[in-house]
Parts: structure tokens; C-alpha cells; sequence
């Protein structure tokens, strides 16, 4: 599921929240520091949970969690003048991606609530992060099975007679 709704979650956090640096599916990017830079503030995305019920007929509706990750740079210290006006500004953006996310839906994704809000990765050197989690309904009907349709055929049945099969499976009225 996620390989359906990342791109759109990405787009919509792209629209509305133009000072994102980096959007990207959420691979422990924050906890490797000898890998390729993060361009922050930054957002990763991962889907934690689905628990799927049958709806029948090889469609499913799952209740789900998803979990944005929010890293913003804040280098100046906050505790005195100097740097405290920047580094409140950048902390805005963990609203901004809440103000997107918030009621966010599509046809296969429900409306998005909030449901959790807390501190990530407090040791991190460079960037102070929270981890949002968002409860979403999914639809998928990709288990639905698929039928061939028979197009030209025409069957008139005689006033109280039905058709019936013979050996080759043909069908004789």
C-alpha cells in the first residue's frame, strides 16, 4: 500500500509545505550520519501498522497508522536572544506538516487524524524531531478477481425451455 499512497502523501507535503527540504520514505536516514546529507527540514514517512478486515469479494478496508517523522535544523542556541526568533521560525514547520496531513484523504486513503505526538531521536546533532502518527482508513481491491467479458453473444431461449450442456460443454436449447 505504501508504494500507492507515498507519492501522493509526498505531492500533498510538497503543495502545501514548500520549505520541505527532503520528503522520503522513512529508512533510518536520521540515525547514519556517514551517508549522503539531509537537505532539512526534512519529512520521512513510514507505515507502521494496517489491520485489515474482508469486505468480500477480494476487497479490503484496514484501519492504519502512519508515522511522519519531522526533522528541522535549529544550530542556534534557544536560550538566549540571538538565536531564539530563527530557531522558533524553523520549529513552525512541524505545524505546517500537521496543517497538510490533518483531514488529508483520497480514494483509497480516508480522511488522516492525528493521534500521537512525540520527541525523536533527542540525541540527534543536528536537528530536533518529532515523530507524528496519523490513523487512516485504507481501501484495497486488488484482491478483487477479474472476469473476462464475453461481448457478441446472443442466447434466445424458447418460452419455457432452458439451455443445457452437452458433452463437448456446448449449449443446446
Amino acid at each position: 500500500m505504501l508504494h500507492i499512497i507515498f507519492p501522493e502523501l509526498a505531492e500533498r507535503l510538497r503543495d502545501k509545505v514548500p520549505a520541505l527540504g527532503t520528503i522520503d520514505l522513512d529508512m533510518s536516514q536520521l540515525d547514519y550520519q556517514d551517508q549522503e546529507p539531509i537537505a532539512y527540514p526534512a519529512v520521512f514517512i513510514d507505515l507502521e501498522n494496517i489491520a485489515w478486515h474482508d469486505v468480500g469479494q477480494g476487497i479490503q478496508n484496514g484501519q492504519a497508522l502512519l508515522r511522519f517523522t519531522v526533522a528541522v535544523e535549529v544550530s542556534e542556541e534557544t536560550f538566549s536572544n540571538t538565536g531564539r526568533t530563527d530557531a522558533m521560525e524553523r520549529l513552525t514547520i512541524i505545524q505546517e506538516v500537521h496543517k497538510a496531513l490533518q483531514h488529508f484523504g483520497n480514494a483509497k486513503l480516508a480522511p488522516m487524524v492525528r493521534t500521537s505526538y512525540r520527541r525523536d531521536r533527542p540525541q540527534h546533532p543536528e536537528a530536533y524531531c518529532v515523530a507524528m502518527g496519523y490513523v487512516t482508513q485504507l481501501y484495497d481491491n486488488d484482491g478483487v478477481p477479474e472476469y473476462e467479458t464475453i461481448s457478441n453473444l446472443g442466447l434466445k431461449v424458447a418460452k419455457g425451455k432452458r439451455p443445457v450442456t452437452n458433452d463437448e460443454g456446448d449449449f443446446i436449447l
